[in-house]
């Protein structure tokens, strides 16, 4: 999943949560740089997090 997909899953989200309230435009792009600011976040902590993990020994010789 690239981070475009991830921030448009969450700006879904985001939205869903008002269902009742018609939201202006200048709240639906609020809503749509929060949902970036999220991606980039969970981007990074699941970069830190795979750079973190051990690097498995080769025990085959090869």
């Amino acid at each position: 999943m690239d981070i475009h997909a991830i921030a448009l899953t969450l700006y879904a989200q985001l939205v869903g949560r008002h269902p009742d309230a018609s939201l202006d435009m200048d709240a639906r792009i609020a809503l749509g740089r929060e949902a970036y600011r999220y991606a980039e976040a969970f981007v990074a902590a699941k970069d830190q997090y795979i750079r973190a993990l051990p690097v498995p020994t080769n025990e085959q010789g090869f």
